[in-house]
């Protein structure tokens, strides 16, 4: 074996540039550095960390007591795919059924959701909920007792089938007679929602 030294590789006219054949391991040794300025790609795809958004809740939402309620996330910061459904009614996005503040991505694979939730009471009650919702079932949650304004947040890893899977946050209180969602305290987002896509896993 022995060692090419050029300074770049070009594919002749209207081909592709072929690395290897099929079952060969390519190999970046440790201590290089192996840069992409354009768009790296696996089968023809893209690999990169989309769809992805991000959102949050421009106003005050009152939620009532001891039932699952839909956070109505209706503000985007970003939407990299359009697969977000910052609406109140169901909507079709890149062909997928989506419901109300629903995100459905069009991409199968894991994705990591994180959300947040505050409560604007400084009243002490039991259980203070955020979760999430795939497909209307809940696949996880975080539990807070309420003490003096505070906020439930999670974070899951989910796996989107790319084709009809969509995801919602949803409160729940224990306070009697329901409860006020804070969005904003004048200068801070308080109830957000996002996600992206992993690579990798």
């Amino acid at each position: 074996m022995g060692t090419l030294f050029v300074d770049k590789l070009d594919p002749q006219s209207g081909t592709a540039l072929e690395i290897g054949s099929s079952g060969d391991t390519m190999t970046v040794p440790s201590g290089a550095t192996f840069n992409v300025a354009g768009t790296l790609q696996s089968g023809g795809a893209a690999i990169d960390n989309t769809p992805a958004f991000q959102c949050f809740r421009a106003s005050n939402q009152t939620i009532a007591a001891s039932t699952y309620v839909k956070i109505e996330f209706d503000t985007e910061d970003y939407d990299t795919d359009g697969c977000y459904n910052n609406t109140s009614g169901t909507v079709t996005l890149n062909g997928i059924s989506t419901p109300s503040y629903s995100f459905a991505p069009n991409v199968a694979g894991k994705y990591l959701i994180g959300a947040a939730v505050n409560a604007n009471t400084s009243t002490d009650f039991d259980a203070f909920i955020v979760a999430i919702f795939k497909n209307g079932t809940q696949v996880n949650r975080v539990i807070n007792s309420n003490r003096h304004f505070d906020t439930a947040m999670t974070s899951f890893i989910v796996t989107a089938n790319g084709t009809s899977d969509y995801f919602d946050i949803r409160g729940y209180t224990e306070q009697s007679g329901g409860s006020t969602l804070q969005a904003t305290d004048s200068s801070s987002r308080l109830m957000w929602f996002c996600a992206t896509k992993l690579i990798g896993v």
